[in-house]
Parts: structure tokens; sequence; C-alpha cells
């Protein structure tokens, strides 16, 4: 019998995209999400309120073999870091984990993908910048 496939949550204590999202709401997004698109929900992870850290990310590199793919609230929960949003991205897109982002409904499985998913967040984040 094949075991079912496993997607942790991934939520923050901090703003995202400039607005602060109570977690509670993202739980019921990400749980929203996983029961639409028949996915197996495993807990969700809580990011640290720090700005620039990204431990509960990490540790998500840690439970690599229990897990299917991760399913963020948003992808603006990813790093701010070019380089260091990829690397998260294809780190776990190389281990044939899907990638799914509740709000905008975006899932990742490939590595040329990533392209897609970086011009989303590159739009975004520039136009609220010329809003400001």
């Amino acid at each position: 019998m094949p075991k079912n496939k496993i997607y942790r949550g991934y939520i923050s204590s901090r703003s995202i995209n400039n607005n602060i999202i109570p977690q509670s709401l993202q739980n019921l997004k990400i749980r929203d999400f996983a029961k639409n698109n028949n996915l197996d929900y495993g807990l969700s992870i809580t990011e640290y309120r720090m700005k620039n850290s990204y431990y509960a990310l990490n540790s998500l590199k840690n439970e690599i073999k229990s897990i299917d793919g991760v399913i963020f609230f948003s992808i603006y929960q990813l790093p701010e870091s070019n380089s260091i949003r990829k690397k998260f991205l294809k780190f776990f897109l190389k281990k044939n984990k899907t990638l799914f982002f509740a709000l905008e409904d975006i899932q990742l499985k490939s590595l040329n993908k990533i392209e897609e998913l970086e011009q989303i967040y590159f739009i975004s984040k520039n136009s609220i910048k010329l809003v400001k």
C-alpha cells in the first residue's frame, strides 16, 4: 500500500508583504488549500519573528525525508535575497519535493519554473515600492 504524501505547512509570525496576517488565518488558508487540492497536510511550522531569519525554513531541510513538500502561506514568506531564495527553492526541488503557495494558488514542481515564480515575486515587490 503506497504511503500518503504529507505536506508541511509554513506560516510566519512577522509581516508578509508588509501586512500582518494572524497565524490562525494563515493556517486556515493552508488547511483549505490542502483540502481543495487533496493534499495530506501536516502541522505548520512557524517562522520566527526576527527579520531575515529562516530558522524554521532551514529546519524543514532536516525533515526532507519525511515530507513530500511544503505549503507556504505566500510566496512573500520566502527570503528577500535573490540568491538565498533561489537556494531554498532549488534545495527542495532537487529533492523532488513540491512547493505550494496557498495565497497565490501556485504550485512549483520543477527547477525550470523558478523563473516564473521569480517574476511574480519581483513584480509585486517593486510595485509596492512604487506606491510608497
